[in-house]
């Protein structure tokens, strides 16, 4: 789905054998999934090095606007209120496969930046915004994101997610949706970093 930290564990370097459970390997993209206490959903962990720079990979993120453009299931988002470079809540729309309910979210987005590394989190939260009709309101949900500058303009990249889906997703289609998750979010961020409006990007914190 739609995706969109400060120092964390869950995001270190070597994820821990005792947790993680490594799944595929495809095109230099490791994954990754983990059982969440308390829930039926897993968490997924991916990680890879990209062909862009931090500042390029922190722009397509932030672009909410054009999430529609490279995340799976994206149809609609924007930022609902913008704190500070460092800080905003951005809604989300994600278009389900039939005959599933469409999905919206409404994150509070944090950005860190430590050294070399920039790190994301995502949680969603209740209220602040009406729901579009007919879609069903995710209120359990948390993404995070790592990137760290690499030789040649490279960048290591780490990806977490988890949700609960708020209703009717059967929890297999949904692990199956999320599993696919990080393939599809590497390949597609790459490329839309790759565009000339993000070329000359910098990190606005």
């Amino acid at each position: 789905m739609a995706t969109l930290l400060l120092p964390n564990p869950l995001l270190s370097a070597s994820p821990d054998k005792h947790d993680w459970k490594p799944q595929a390997e495809k095109n230099s993209i490791k994954t990754w999934t983990k059982k969440v206490a308390g829930s039926k959903y897993r968490a997924v962990r991916g990680e890879t090095t990209l062909q862009a720079s931090v500042a390029q990979l922190v722009a397509v993120i932030n672009d909410a606007e054009a999430c529609k453009e490279w995340a799976d299931l994206c149809a609609d988002s924007f930022v609902q209120e913008q704190l500070s470079p460092r800080e905003a809540y951005i809604y989300t729309l994600n278009d389900m496969p039939w005959p599933v309910k469409d999905r919206e979210v409404l994150a509070h987005v944090k950005w860190h930046r430590d050294g070399q590394t920039v790190r994301m989190l995502s949680n969603a939260v209740d209220g602040r915004i009406d729901g579009k009709q007919g879609a069903i309101r995710i209120q359990n949900a948390t993404a995070r994101w790592a990137f760290t500058a690499s030789n040649n303009a490279q960048t290591h990249a780490i990806f977490e997610i988890h949700m609960d889906p708020n209703g009717a997703i059967p929890g297999w289609l949904l692990n199956r949706l999320v599993l696919k998750s990080p393939f599809n979010t590497f390949t597609s961020l790459e490329k839309q970093a790759g565009k000339a409006k993000y070329a000359n990007s910098k990190l606005p914190f």
